[in-house]
């Protein structure tokens, strides 16, 4: 894993962890996450997806503690995950929501949603058409622009997005990659990534190659 700069903002801090789910292990793993964006990555593609649905507390782990502002994920888990934007793309969960009505859970969900910058992100990202039609009714490229709505105008100090370029047309790929450079530089958010590759022109808070720390 890169350095972490003394300036940033530390808003994740992961100590002594252990876990061992399929090829994702980790033993007495130590480490912090801070504000800006932080790229997961590994060879395969088998163990980012879990790694995030750990940051998630949606995945178990057998020792360690995941302390986020103050709050430990194990001792009150309601308010970390109030904290932490996650939705797996492929997710069936929202199927029946519209578009609409999917964002206005999400903005019940989050105290810090902006509605503003939701606006702003169903222009840049071509959603307008899209708003009352039910979310299973939407291609895959389609929903996956839903989903970094959600994210970005979520306002979670914590928001992880899996392949978050994949399937997603010229202009909304270049679209995303702007939002990513300005909570980048924004010092406000932790934005963990999951991906193959270093997103273009992103300024980058961190690395985590779990490649070099996982085996079978």
């Amino acid at each position: 894993m890169s350095a972490i700069s003394p300036e940033c903002t530390v808003v994740l801090q992961i100590d002594g962890l252990h876990i061992a789910h399929r090829r994702l292990v980790l033993r007495d793993w130590t480490t912090a996450i801070s504000a800006g964006v932080t790229l997961v990555c590994d060879e395969e593609g088998e163990s980012k997806t879990d790694f995030l649905r750990l940051l998630a507390a949606e995945l178990p782990y057998a020792a360690g503690r995941l302390n986020f502002q103050g709050v430990a994920q194990h001792a009150d888990m309601s308010a970390y995950r109030q904290q932490v934007f996650w939705i797996e793309p492929s997710t069936a969960e929202y199927d029946e929501f519209t578009v609409e009505g999917f964002f206005s859970l999400q903005a019940s969900r989050y105290a810090g949603f902006d509605q503003a910058a939701l606006l702003q992100l169903i222009d840049g990202l071509a959603l307008e058409s899209h708003l009352f039609k039910q979310i299973q009714m939407l291609s895959s490229g389609t929903r996956r622009k839903v989903w970094i709505a959600a994210a970005f105008a979520s306002g979670a100090a914590l928001t992880l997005l899996d392949d978050p370029l994949a399937a997603l047309d010229k202009s909304s790929a270049l679209f995303v990659l702007s939002r990513m450079a300005a909570l980048a530089q924004s010092g406000q958010r932790a934005l963990v990534v999951g991906d193959y590759h270093a997103p273009a022109n992103v300024p980058l808070a961190a690395r985590i190659d779990l490649s070099l720390m996982t085996s079978a």
